[in-house]
């Protein structure tokens, strides 16, 4: 809005593009702006990892959200009546102003947002020490320093101290100096000269970790030991809460497990006074959920009504090829077992269900999903209105039911789910949808279902409100040129 702000600013006063307008005139657009800029920030979320980004990345971002925002506000103004209406040199001249002022202004709020949390004199970021032992050393404490939150202050190491090149341990350190908390504090004499990850000293040795801590200026302490050396922890965390610092303590009982999982995603809550470490493959943002569903909802509506007259138009030559039912309907396994009805235009035979058990044999994907060359199941208008996916319309019923989405993985059938081996029921941990990964990579090409199942995990471990567009628009392009479609 800034960006948008000094370049109408530099339009007017270097060209003559801006008619004439009113205080209204320019409120509408900057509401119309507003609505943009938060619709496409939606999708991407640049406050994540900006310290870590590159200058191209940084570039890059930019270049994505200018373009996602610019191309909605244009969509806006189309439908509007405003002083836009008729100015597309004036919105492209916009468009670049405003990729130039966001470009500035990015990168010197990166530098101040840089300073003001890791600099010298930094005063957002806590300041914290860190109990360890050397083997995890290095690799905790990189961790903690991309953290914008935090300012790592110093290591202690457990380990019954021996040099070994790498860390370096003297009793002749100076406390006191820059880790004092009061100017009365006795000064002992402690040296370390060696640091680690990035100029983290190492302080002390367990015995002199409190005394450190009693006289550093410290906010938090991260505690991260293995069980065998997490015995008298408990007396440290009890200090170090009576004295008013923040503490961060790993579950020792828990590495092995952690070692041995493949789960990727570990929180741990107090439920009824007890501390429970839940595990997941994947953890979603469930405020992201929430707009995946808003715009499953709205996108089901809108689905519905554009599919009305096209399922009418294509009930008569239908039914009249094979009397009987318009739709069909069948119990599919949707999201963690739970069984629906789906909802599709009938494009077989009435008794397509009782001929399926004669044509197993000509099965491709070996039981677990059934697909063949050229099912005789299939009426001649149904290949045709199975090419152009039109079969597909009423499961729009679905997804504003909550049953299915409109991207998501194939819900597979009762029998097909009872044949399923453990691994393969994660495909079935989000909502199944329309379309997914699976139809716009190939659709019918793909005769292997273990490379269902990786299409479908992949989706759902790399999920985001962005991937979804992607794959609607593929989706899209698929169906116009009938890539791949039986």
């Amino acid at each position: 809005m800034i960006a948008f702000t000094v370049s109408a600013i530099v339009i007017q006063i270097f060209t003559s593009k801006i008619p004439s307008t009113t205080f209204l005139n320019w409120l509408e657009v900057y509401a119309l702006l507003a609505l943009s800029f938060l619709l496409s920030s939606l999708f991407f979320h640049e406050g994540i990892n900006l310290h870590k980004r590159s200058k191209f990345s940084e570039l890059l971002a930019t270049m994505k959200n200018q373009l996602l925002t610019y191309l909605i506000f244009t969509v806006f103004i189309v439908f509007t009546r405003n002083f836009f209406r008729e100015q597309r040199t004036l919105i492209l001249l916009s468009f670049c102003l405003c990729f130039l002022f966001s470009t500035l202004g990015r990168y010197f709020l990166k530098r101040w947002l840089t300073n003001s949390y890791k600099g010298n004199n930094a005063k957002i970021a806590s300041y914290v020490g860190v109990l360890t032992t050397k083997d995890r050393a290095e690799e905790f404490v990189k961790y903690l320093k991309d953290d914008w939150c935090y300012n790592v202050s110093g290591v202690a190491l457990l380990d019954n101290f021996v040099d070994d090149g790498r860390f370096t341990y003297d009793e002749q350190f100076e406390f006191g100096s820059e880790y004092t908390r009061n100017k009365t504090a006795t000064k002992q004499k402690i040296r370390f000269p060696h640091v680690i990850a990035d100029n983290v000293p190492v302080i002390a040795t367990d015995t002199r970790f409190m005394d450190w801590v009693r006289n550093a200026p410290l906010d938090e302490v991260f505690i991260n030991l293995p069980y065998e050396k997490s015995n008298d922890v408990a007396v440290i965390v009890e200090e170090l809460e009576n004295m008013g610092i923040t503490v961060h303590l790993n579950i020792p009982t828990l590495d092995h497990l952690l070692n041995e999982s493949k789960y990727n995603n570990i929180n741990c809550k107090v439920y009824g006074g007890y501390p429970i470490a839940t595990f997941a493959a994947v953890i979603h943002n469930s405020g992201e959920l929430a707009i995946k569903r808003i715009v499953d909802f709205i996108g089901a509506l809108v689905g519905i009504i554009i599919s009305i007259p096209i399922i009418l138009l294509t009930a008569i030559p239908l039914l009249i090829e094979s009397p009987g039912p318009l739709f069909f309907k069948q119990e599919r396994v949707g999201m963690n077992g739970r069984i629906f009805k789906i909802y599709k235009l009938r494009s077989m035979y009435k008794d397509a269900e009782k001929r399926k058990k004669e044509l197993m044999s000509q099965n491709k994907m070996d039981g677990l999903m059934f697909k063949m060359d050229n099912d005789p199941r299939i009426t001649k208008v149904g290949k045709v209105i199975r090419k152009l996916s039109i079969d597909e319309l009423p499961q729009f019923i679905n997804v504003l039911k909550g049953d299915m989405s409109l991207v998501g993985t194939r819900p597979p059938t009762v029998k097909e789910f009872e044949q399923y081996e453990n691994r393969h029921k994660r495909r079935l941990s989000m909502r199944p949808g329309i379309t997914g990964m699976w139809q716009v990579s190939g659709r019918s090409n793909i005769n292997d279902f273990e490379e269902v199942v990786k299409l479908d995990c992949q989706y759902i471990d790399n999920w985001s409100l962005w991937l979804d567009i992607k794959i609607l628009f593929k989706t899209v392009k698929v169906v116009l040129t009938h890539e791949g479609a039986e």
